[in-house]
């Protein structure tokens, strides 16, 4: 598989093996310390309730700064910011996205003098942006419901068996425009037309545009919320999906009938950031000092199997979850990184590769 430097690099401190050691100091700095609020955009779901457990509740304890949930819309976000008056203070958003964001002048830049040194000298430099810092490393895999693909039995692989109808017939769910990257639209139409992992890049946007087209009658559920894979997938609307692994896992702890698979599945992070003027930026750069924290970090990845990207947190996890989380050494083999440095690549025109992408993805949808 070829990957960029970075992604070697990215990959290399994630999976550093750590050694147990004693549990360190909960005391909160004092600079982390304030009242008000801080607004955060929540994608909701699981994800949601991962986050409440392992950052906003404690924080609040700790901190004394409420944490304000609204649901999380990026169109609605960026429309606020260009008025000046931003809907909430921090968002979630894919890693291909950073790039465009910034050239827009959407968000501020993150102030990590809040940020204790060991905190910063343990994130990987690549996470540590100077508008966004990493927040988790996540998978899109293939997902189905075991009713119809027994796990056991003949099921869905990869983007291959996803794409070919003959052979696995059945409704399918893929990601909305607005979710195409950290749906891995594109990416996963170009491998489940046969691209090599080592020729995806640069993407071929007509092949893959022309690939989805070709597999829209059988799509079921176009999906936006990051819970809509299991919940088509368990409703019967759909019979595989692309979804993310913390999801599936979730749904399959609580009964339901899904499996999942990790071979061609893409590795991917995201970044959290703070709206171009902000009213509670301050806190903003608080909360995110706090969330990146390893205790923090550790207790998140427990909770919804995604993986961390401080890799202090490694040594406050269980090796047998360590292991099974994205980017793990046994799991990396198969798995595809996300090129972001592609999607944030700008033409002539000015344009990002993911702004054409969206425009040529909402003009495919609406038609």
């Amino acid at each position: 598989m070829k990957t960029t430097t970075t992604h070697f690099a990215l990959s290399a401190a994630l999976l550093l093996a750590a050694l147990p050691f004693s549990a360190q100091s909960q005391e909160i700095p004092d600079n982390l310390k304030g009242t008000g609020e801080v607004v955060f955009g929540s994608i909701g779901g699981t994800l949601e309730a991962a986050e409440k457990k392992a950052f906003f509740d404690p924080f609040t304890r700790d901190t004394g700064i409420k944490v304000v949930l609204v649901a999380e819309d990026s169109a609605k976000l960026l429309a606020s910011v260009k008025l000046g008056q931003p809907a909430y203070d921090i968002a979630d958003i894919a890693g291909g996205q950073l790039a465009s964001w910034v050239a827009n002048g959407s968000l501020e830049k993150i102030d990590y003098s809040y940020f204790d040194k060991e905190t910063l000298a343990s994130i990987p430099e690549l996470l540590r942006n100077e508008y966004g810092l990493g927040n988790y490393t996540y998978s899109s895999v293939i997902a189905y419901n075991t009713n119809k693909f027994p796990e056991d039995g003949k099921h869905p692989k990869n983007w291959v068996d996803f794409y070919n109808v003959k052979d696995f017939p059945g409704k399918r769910g893929l990601s909305k425009c607005e979710k195409i990257v950290e749906g891995g639209l594109l990416e996963g139409a170009l491998l489940g037309d046969g691209v090599p992992v080592d020729n995806l890049y640069p993407l071929d946007m007509d092949r893959a545009f022309a690939k989805i087209k070709e597999l829209m009658p059988h799509v079921g559920r176009w999906m936006v919320a990051g819970g809509d894979g299991p919940q088509a997938l368990i409703a019967g609307e759909v019979d595989m999906a692309s979804s993310f692994n913390g999801r599936i896992v979730a749904a399959k702890k609580e009964g339901a009938p899904l499996a999942m698979s990790w071979e061609q599945s893409l590795l991917e992070y995201g970044y959290w950031v703070i709206a171009k003027n902000s009213p509670n930026k301050e806190n903003a750069a608080k909360l995110l000092a706090y969330m990146s924290r390893p205790e923090a970090q550790a207790v998140f990845a427990e909770a919804i199997s995604y993986g961390p990207v401080n890799p202090d947190a490694f040594k406050f996890l269980p090796k047998e979850l360590a292991e099974t989380l994205p980017g793990a050494p046994d799991l990396v083999k198969n798995q595809v990184f996300q090129n972001y440095e592609w999607w944030g690549t700008k033409g002539p025109d000015g344009r990002t590769n993911y702004d054409v992408a969206m425009e040529r993805c909402v003009a495919l949808l609406t038609q």
